[in-house]
């Protein structure tokens, strides 16, 4: 691991913060009209991951006023990706706003 705790310990906590607003967010079809998109699951899920990827990378450089190198990168998009089964979880279990 190249990042230090202080990073992971942000990145645990903003996962954690997002796999629970999934969980408590209703499926919006309407979104579907105004984004242009054809698959509402494969929307969602590539809009959460890259929140999160855009999270990081923008609080990285935040805080190091520096972009991360290739071995953080990596390691940010590690952390993310061992939530990916989770965040599908929760996705394909949301219901359709009303």
């Amino acid at each position: 691991m190249v990042l230090d705790e202080q990073f992971r310990k942000l990145m645990k906590e903003t996962i954690e913060s997002e796999l629970e607003a999934i969980s408590k967010y209703p499926k919006d079809p309407a979104s579907k009209t105004f984004w242009e998109y054809d698959n509402q699951f494969d929307f969602e899920y590539g809009w959460h991951i890259g929140y999160l990827e855009a999270m990081f990378f923008t609080s990285y450089l935040q805080m190091r006023k520096k972009v991360p190198d290739r071995s953080e990168e990596l390691e940010i998009k590690q952390t993310i990706a061992s939530h990916s089964r989770e965040i599908k979880k929760l996705l394909s279990k949301r219901k359709t706003s009303v």
